[in-house]
């Protein structure tokens, strides 16, 4: 931790100062960083009394750049985690940063693509389109006439936001060291969880394979589109796509004519079969990533963020989707429990509770009113008030089905969303009962257990080994170990007393036996002995009874 600190110190400092500069030098101080501000920042921390907290979480996520930029609209998806208040700040984010230079973007294509630009590129406009903290787009031509846009990876990147991930991960262990808020809030797994999709989304290898996903799904779906990608003019910081040329979808209108409702339907069914049929959705669709053209067909670009839902989470889509339109509040905790967002320390008793609170919410409403979209961050909200963590995946659909009812009713306000998605509830309830699909996973499941049985054997005798060699161990905790002891005292507990109950039995009736085999007081009965062993017994019968009872562990 130290030498992260000795070795990017100068951007600690930055980080640290704009902390106390927006108003939070309280966790400086926590965290005993305090003095490692920069000269004279002391004068210059803003008086933002009149500045909410959201906004100035904001502000300076934008002040502190693009890492800060991308964690925060990688957080404005987790409406399970953040109040609305700050979503909504962490949406308005914007890439304040102005573009690098031609002959930096020249260098970086040249290294990329291995030739001269002149030879890749019939035409290239210098001036970028836009710009944004990642990189930037340019215009260009394809040696084949195709007119393409080219996206370029900032010079620098890959090392400002490797540099700024150690620096959040160090500031974070230490806050979960000496601030007990941290820990609670699980800040570091929430980090990681940041950081991967943030390095992901820096990679366009891994933009240009799910784009090309995206369009193979699309085969299937009428009036959705993405653009072409050129494979050989695209590497880890280069990516070239076809040009868009269309409208952005909420500028869209009738007066540019264009038919609204039959855009915005197509989108939806669009979007919807991405979520519900194929488990791999546009991760991000804005209005700024969503185009039309004068046909009104629908084309999705942009695919650094994308949402992936496995089958069995699909088929418990549809039975939240069932519980939701019955109202029925122990289908949707089924669907909870399969979907794995509720732990099984969870108290279900409350839990039931609050989802029944939930259904009276939404009891006397249409069907047709009832936003699906509210309904699930709704319910991600009690799953989050009961120490629920909600799988990444599930939080990109609940900030996807966000988007998607936003434009809908931007385009259509009389088209009403559950009638476009109740086809896709009633498919995915369908083949959830599909005898094929049950046939299937029987088959999976005798397949994983053949093999399991296969490698019975090995696993057998590498654990024997590991016996022969003392290299076995056995882990118990400290809780495991008190029970057991408790649970060997009761064992021993009740031998004990079976024991001394049966010797005092048998002396009893050895007694009993021998006085009525014979009418005259034998020499054995006269002795004294026999009173004082019968006393002696008793006595400890008692004592250890006592004893026992003393312990409760009985």
């Amino acid at each position: 931790m130290l030498k992260k600190r000795m070795r990017y110190l100068s951007r600690y400092q930055d980080i640290i100062t704009a902390l106390y500069h927006y108003g939070f030098g309280q966790i400086v101080r926590d965290l005993g960083l305090l003095d490692r501000r920069k000269k004279g920042s002391k004068n210059k921390a803003k008086k933002d009394s009149d500045l909410s907290v959201a906004k100035r979480i904001r502000l300076l996520l934008e002040e502190l750049g693009p890492t800060f930029i991308k964690m925060g609209q990688l957080a404005s998806t987790r409406a399970d985690l953040f109040p609305q208040h700050v979503l909504s700040e962490l949406e308005e984010l914007q890439d304040n940063v102005p573009s690098f230079s031609y002959e930096e973007a020249k260098i970086i294509l040249e290294e990329e693509l291995n030739a001269p630009i002149d030879q890749l590129f019939h035409s290239f406009n210098p001036e970028p389109l836009a710009a944004a903290s990642i990189g930037q787009v340019h215009q260009a031509e394809l040696p084949t006439g195709e007119s393409v846009v080219v996206k370029i990876r900032r010079p620098n990147i890959g090392h400002i936001i490797e540099t700024d991930l150690a620096i959040i991960e160090d500031l974070l262990e230490l806050a979960e060291e000496r601030i007990a808020w941290v820990k609670r809030f699980r800040l570091i797994d929430l980090f990681h969880e940041f950081a991967s999709a943030l390095k992901e989304e820096i990679n366009y290898k891994n933009e240009a394979k799910y784009a090309e996903r995206i369009k193979r799904q699309a085969n299937n779906t009428h009036h959705m589109y993405t653009p072409v990608i050129y494979s050989a003019y695209s590497s880890i910081k280069v990516l070239t796509m076809s040009y868009v040329d269309g409208t952005k979808i909420t500028e869209a209108t009738y007066e540019k004519g264009f038919d609204q409702e039959l855009v915005a339907e197509r989108f939806a069914t669009g979007m919807f079969e991405q979520i519900f049929v194929n488990g791999f959705f546009h991760g991000d669709p804005h209005p700024g990533n969503i185009f039309v053209t004068k046909n009104n067909d629908i084309i999705l670009i942009d695919f650094g963020m994308v949402g992936r839902l496995s089958d069995d989470m699909r088929h418990s889509l549809a039975l939240l989707v069932q519980g939701l339109k019955s109202r029925h509040t122990d289908r949707v905790m089924d669907a909870l429990f399969s979907m794995n967002i509720v732990h099984e320390q969870v108290n279900r008793d409350r839990l039931r509770d609050d989802l029944d609170h939930l259904r009276l919410k939404y009891y006397n409403v249409p069907m047709s009113e009832i936003s699906i979209a509210e309904a699930v961050q709704d319910l991600f909200a009690v799953a989050n008030d009961h120490d629920c963590l909600i799988p990444p995946d599930l939080t990109m659909l609940g900030k996807a089905l966000l988007a998607i009812e936003s434009i809908v009713s931007t385009m259509a306000p009389n088209v009403a969303i559950i009638d476009i998605v109740e086809p896709f509830g009633k498919m995915l309830i369908k083949e959830r009962y599909d005898p094929r699909r049950f046939a299937k996973k029987v088959q999976n499941e005798v397949s994983d257990s053949f093999h399991t049985l296969r490698l019975l054997p090995k696993d057998v005798s590498k654990t024997l080994e590991d016996v022969r060699k003392g290299k076995l161990r056995v882990s118990v905790s400290i809780k495991e170990m008190k029970d057991l002891i408790k649970k060997v005292d009761r064992i021993s507990n009740k031998l004990a007393f079976s024991v001394v109950l049966l010797s005092f039995s048998i002396i009893m009736a050895g007694v009993i036996i021998g006085g009525s085999l014979t009418a005259e007081p034998t020499i054995l009965l006269q002795i004294p002995a026999i009173e004082i062993g019968l006393t002696i017994t008793s006595l400890m019968f008692l004592w250890i009874i006592w004893a026992i009872f003393r312990s409760g562990r009985f």
